[in-house]
């Protein structure tokens, strides 16, 4: 099971508060993403969200407001 991040500011007694940097640790079980596997995640949502503005636009230029809100809730993490 992993644990959680931590967070500490490594501050000593008499320390002057605008020195304090917090930083962070993170257990090494934790699994980590690559950074192209993050960036295929990026693209593969905007390239969703694209085709669903385009189904909206669609639907908004033939009139049909149901179907338009459908995708605007879509678009905005609503339940369609």
């Amino acid at each position: 099971m992993a644990k959680p991040v931590g967070l500490s500011y490594g501050a000593q007694p008499g320390t002057d508060t605008d020195e304090i940097v917090p930083t962070f640790s993170m257990p090494r079980d934790v699994p980590q993403m690559s950074f192209s596997g993050v960036v295929d995640a990026i693209l593969e949502v905007s390239k969703q969200r694209k085709s669903l503005l385009g189904q909206l636009r669609s639907a908004l230029v033939l009139g049909n407001d149901s179907e338009a809100l459908g995708f605007a809730r879509q678009l905005c993490g609503l339940a369609a």
